[in-house]
């Protein structure tokens, strides 16, 4: 109830900015749920689908040049329901983008923050295409993935701005310098961590398509040392996140800012538990979307705590 009142006292521009958040993750596990499913290429060809703005139910309904033996209709409308949700997306970034002109003198930053969020999201709407037309190439997927996470905090700090005159954390400068030294080698550490997991999960499809017979659990055996140092690195975001609890808590933060390394530090748990049954339940592919969220989430929340340490009042 009290989130609810929050959420209504909010003006047109916070409310907007902070929905498109959620919808941005959202589209990240939409997103994540077709690459897992196989159903990259449920639509051939882009910006339509099977030459059509509304794809097929059957086999039958093919336009002429399509291969029938090509048609998957699970995979088609996921694959549908995705761009669907990019269209979302790109529309609730836009109507930011517009709200945010309101800021334009007053406060510049939300207004240049949502103008970056618009271009990137006209980006990330042709790399879509391209990630079609290239026939799902790994480092083009992974483009596609980083640019979406950099949506999403170009999103945060708009919003985190906006809100700049209802927030207010008071931190001395002792304060800020133990946590920011923290706090960016984990924002850093655990971005070269997605990317890794990246790089691990283009590696398990190459293995799949090229062993066809190898059972779905044997995958992660192959893949060799990326595999490795993405579960060694892990410890080490671990290590930071209960390093930047301790500071929060012991150097007198605001309950804010514990309450969210705590935040961080679950989810950096979910990960790391996520990991180990990916590795020892053979690979279910609804953890596998739910690691890719969580992630998404992780870095999201590390980028909230450096701006709330950068924008401290002194204390």
């Amino acid at each position: 109830m009290k989130l609810f009142s929050w959420f209504r006292n909010l003006n047109g521009f916070q409310k907007t900015s902070l929905i498109t958040i959620v919808l941005t993750f959202f589209l990240i596990v939409v997103g994540s749920f077709v690459r897992v499913s196989g159903a990259g290429l449920g639509c051939p060809d882009w910006p339509k689908c099977f030459g059509m703005w509304i794809p097929p139910t059957s086999a039958s309904e093919l336009p002429a040049e399509y291969d029938a033996a090509e048609f998957n209709p699970v995979h088609t409308w996921s694959e549908y329901v995705n761009r669907l949700v990019g269209v979302l997306v790109g529309f609730m970034i836009t109507v930011t983008f517009i709200r945010s002109f309101f800021y334009r003198k007053q406060t510049p930053a939300v207004f240049y923050s949502s103008a970056l969020a618009f271009a990137l999201v006209l980006f990330q709407g042709w790399l879509g295409g391209q990630v079609v037309q290239s026939g799902l190439v790994d480092w083009v997927i992974t483009i596609h993935m980083v640019v979406a996470l950099l949506i999403v905090n170009v999103l945060m700090y708009a919003f985190f701005k906006a809100m700049s005159g209802r927030l207010s954390f008071k931190l001395n400068d002792t304060q800020v310098q133990a946590m920011k030294w923290i706090v960016i080698p984990l924002l850093i550490v655990t971005l070269l961590q997605i990317i890794l997991g990246a790089q691990v999960r283009e590696a398990l499809e190459g293995i799949s398509n090229a062993y066809p017979d190898l059972e779905r659990a044997a995958w992660i055996n192959e893949v060799g040392w990326i595999d490795q140092i993405h579960r060694t690195a892990s410890w080490l975001v671990l290590g930071f996140g209960i390093w930047l609890w301790y500071r929060a808590r012991n150097f007198g933060a605001p309950i804010q800012m514990t309450r969210l390394s705590m935040v961080i530090n679950a989810l950096i748990l979910l990960q790391i538990i996520g990991g180990i049954i990916l590795v020892y339940f053979g690979l279910p592919p609804a953890f596998m979307t739910i690691h890719l969220l969580a992630a998404s989430m992780l870095i999201a929340f590390q980028f909230l705590f450096y701006l709330m340490l950068k924008h401290a009042d002194p204390a």
